[in-house]
């Protein structure tokens, strides 16, 4: 099933709307979106999640961008970019006025964001986690990769990158 254009803008405004935390708390609401919509499948989801970590810049985003390409071309990747930063951009927009007025909530604010980036992120984890068990080279190369992430200061770009390359290998070696 594809997606109208309306339909998609509007999806993306309301996943901007909820990107509370941004990256990856929202790649779980852009998953059950598009996936639950039908616009793509699980696996075409993951591989974009995976083009869009490689590439240059926030993860929601990239992934916002590939789905808009991927139903629409180049201009439903502009558009989809577009939806899903409108409503953050407002919102900074606001977030800054409201500062510069100094009101203050005694930090009961940031401890709410903190509480609902936590669960963003664990709905995540749990939509992606299904996908990690279909290749066991997948699941040993993600361990390997949290506990290098968790133990080391190894930069994450090199961690990002060697997965990839692990992964290639393996794609090519177990098919």
């Amino acid at each position: 099933m594809s997606a109208g254009w309306l339909e998609m803008i509007f999806a993306f405004v309301k996943i901007g709307a909820a990107s509370f935390g941004g990256g990856w708390t929202i790649v779980g609401i852009i998953q059950a979106s598009v996936v639950g919509s039908g616009w793509l499948s699980a696996a075409e989801f993951a591989d974009a999640v995976a083009i869009a970590q490689v590439t240059p810049g926030p993860v929601a985003l990239n992934a916002a961008t590939l789905v808009g390409f991927r139903l629409h071309g180049p201009l439903g990747a502009v558009a989809a970019t577009a939806a899903v930063v409108a409503v953050p951009l407002a919102l900074s927009f606001v977030v800054s006025v409201a500062a510069r007025a100094k009101l203050r909530d005694g930090g009961k604010f940031n401890e709410a964001l903190k509480a609902g980036t936590i669960g963003l992120l664990a709905m995540t984890l749990w939509g992606l986690l299904p996908r990690l068990f279909e290749s066991w080279p997948a699941a040993v190369a993600s361990a390997l990769a949290f506990v290098a992430v968790t133990r080391t200061k190894l930069n994450p770009i090199w961690l990002i990158l060697g997965s990839a390359a692990v992964g290639a290998v393996c794609r090519v070696v177990f098919g």
